[in-house]
């Protein structure tokens, strides 16, 4: 079998001749992010937003709503899922004069699903890439420029190669300066380029809805990426792990009751939705669904999903609109991946298997051990 990174080596090449290299034992560590990335992500969407005051839907102005699951051979509501993944490894640290960075490689990739009437799921695309994510700053610009001429690169998935000082919504937006350890920005930007790939999916899938009227499944929050005119309709993002930060001040007959996100979640019951409210001045529409039980799980907001869809004329959303959505959304529970991700009390089964798409197409650790080498010139 050839080594499917044998397009790397002239990449390694030009950077270990450019800079002084420490390589990572044992070629390449993956690199795992210390907190919940979606949690995080959707913490820096919703920090303007932290107070909400005012419901947008419209007839319904109840807080919380009962729903039974709209089954596929009802209506088959849901027909395409989109979902990416990323894996960053450490290959070493290079060194220019008094400065560093680390040389970090990333795994990335989206995927979109698409089911058919009788249950049967199958791949409509599949993205992937391999990426070189290294501080532009510290290298000369000698070196950067021989790396992004190696763009997209002759092996078998595309090689890209990021700065990671390049800014982002994600990688400048926190508060707790998890995004300033330079791994962890190196990760960052890997998690934005898979969040692009994404978007690049969804986009061709917009095609198919606009031909066929069947809704898509995004997996994760509608950032600033989906602002773009051709994302204003027919999608759904769906956030497994949210933010806590949320706090409401409701009025109703003239008295204002506030409460936090654990208490307003504690109170939903299983088969029920939230009212839905708005962030970024009304253009986003969110709410709650309860997808399972609190009996059988560990914490009270675990089996919860926040749903998102684009709002870009901050109308009120209709209720019948979201009661649809939200009961085909509780029909998509029925397989559950037990076991397999600590997610999921929370998934829905087609964005589990977009994203098993990606992840059994990434090359393993074992290979990457095997096939990445730096020249020989480099000393440890």
């Amino acid at each position: 079998m050839p080594n499917p990174f044998a397009s790397l080596e002239p990449a390694l090449r030009a950077i270990a001749e450019g800079a002084d290299v420490l390589p990572a034992t044992g070629q390449a560590q993956e690199y795992l992010q210390r907190f919940d990335i979606d949690e995080y992500y959707d913490r820096i969407l919703t920090r303007d937003d932290r107070v909400i005051r005012d419901f947008q839907e419209s007839p319904s102005n109840r807080l919380y709503v009962s729903l039974e699951p709209l089954r596929r051979n009802e209506q088959h509501v849901f027909r395409y899922f989109v979902d990416g993944s990323v894996k960053t490894y450490f290959l070493g640290t290079a060194v220019v004069h008094d400065q560093s960075t680390p040389i970090m490689l990333g795994q990335a990739g989206a995927a979109g699903v698409q089911r058919e009437d009788d249950g049967r799921v199958h791949t409509y695309r599949n993205r992937r890439e391999i990426i070189i994510l290294a501080d532009r700053g510290v290298l000369t610009d000698a070196v950067w420029s021989k790396l992004e001429a190696l763009e997209p690169g002759s092996g078998p998935v595309p090689l890209r190669v990021l700065n990671t000082k390049d800014s982002d919504q994600y990688s400048d937006g926190g508060a707790d300066g998890e995004h300033k350890e330079r791994r962890s920005r190196a990760a960052h930007r890997a998690n934005w380029r898979m969040r692009e790939l994404e978007k690049e999916t969804l986009r061709e899938l917009l095609v198919e809805h606009d031909r066929t009227g069947f809704w898509i499944v995004v997996d994760g929050g509608l950032g600033k990426e989906f602002k773009e005119k051709a994302f204003e309709r027919g999608f759904v993002g769906v956030v497994k792990n949210f933010s806590k930060d949320q706090m409401f001040e409701l009025t109703s007959r003239g008295k204002i009751t506030r409460f936090n996100l654990y208490e307003l979640l504690a109170k939903l019951d299983v088969n029920h939705r939230t009212a839905v409210f708005g962030r970024d001045n009304g253009h986003v529409a969110f709410w709650y669904v309860r997808m399972r039980e609190q009996r059988y799980l560990d914490y009270p907001l675990m089996g919860v999903v926040k749903v998102e869809i684009p709002n870009p004329r901050s109308e009120m959303v209709s209720s019948d609109v979201i009661d649809r959505l939200s009961r085909a959304m509780l029909a998509e529970r029925s397989v559950s991946p037990h076991g397999r991700d600590a997610r999921w009390h929370a998934h829905l089964y087609p964005i589990f298997l977009a994203e098993q798409v990606i992840k059994t197409g990434f090359y393993s650790e074992e290979v990457l051990r095997a096939g990445i080498k730096w020249p020989k010139l480099v000393t440890a």
